[in-house]
């Protein structure tokens, strides 16, 4: 999806109009209106206001096309998928029946390609093996769940890429665009991250 049609997504799902963003935001109709229509694209500070009036994270609107910032649930859960879709992170585990991974024996790893480059610091020894977990057991949750609809979807795109059927077709493109509806709303998430698991909200401020 492209900024504009994130941005009409959340507004939707919100329940608002255009120019109830507009209000919300500080920024003038007219100028959503284009955003939506992608006949102008907002500038990092717009992106900001209207993420903080749709109350989400701003990176489930840029995605990864901007810096990413890392103050959010919503953030941290779009660099996860990022990192993992682009094989940088690894995740090993045990699957059940229904092709998620048991909680239980997941774990993440660095791509062993790229663990080459460093070290442990003291031990000198290759970071190559180290497992990692994950403290919060809903980001968890949510994470294999989303993983289930994406390694679906790549065994889909696999196997039927080159068909001509019109239905495959149409089905791949279905499912395509419910994995990235979950990855946008895994993103939304506006709870401020904190290392000792309490929990805060960004509020806008107008």
């Amino acid at each position: 999806m492209t900024i504009g049609e994130k941005i009409k997504y959340f507004r939707t799902q919100k329940g608002i109009t255009q120019a109830k963003l507009a209000e919300l935001s500080g920024i003038h109709p007219v100028s959503i209106r284009k955003y939506e229509t992608n006949k102008m694209i907002p500038q990092s500070q717009q992106i900001d206001k209207i993420a903080e009036a749709l109350e989400i994270s701003s990176f489930a609107i840029t995605g990864f096309e901007n810096n990413i910032r890392l103050e959010t649930v919503g953030d941290f859960m779009g660099l996860l998928i990022m990192l993992i879709k682009t094989n940088i992170v690894l995740i090993e585990g045990e699957r059940g029946e229904n092709e998620i991974y048991k909680e239980e024996t997941v774990a993440f790893k660095i791509n062993p390609f790229l663990s080459q480059f460093f070290t442990l610091s003291g031990s000198q020894q290759s970071a190559d093996g180290i497992l990692y977990h994950l403290k919060n057991n809903h980001i968890l949750q949510d994470i294999l769940k989303w993983e289930k609809i994406n390694f679906g979807y790549e065994k889909m795109c696999a196997k039927y890429s080159n068909s001509t059927n019109e239905a495959i077709l149409q089905a791949l493109e279905k499912l395509k665009n419910d994995k990235e509806a979950i990855e946008m709303e895994l993103q939304r998430s506006n709870i401020i991250l904190h290392a000792n698991g309490s929990i805060s909200v960004k509020v806008p401020f107008f």
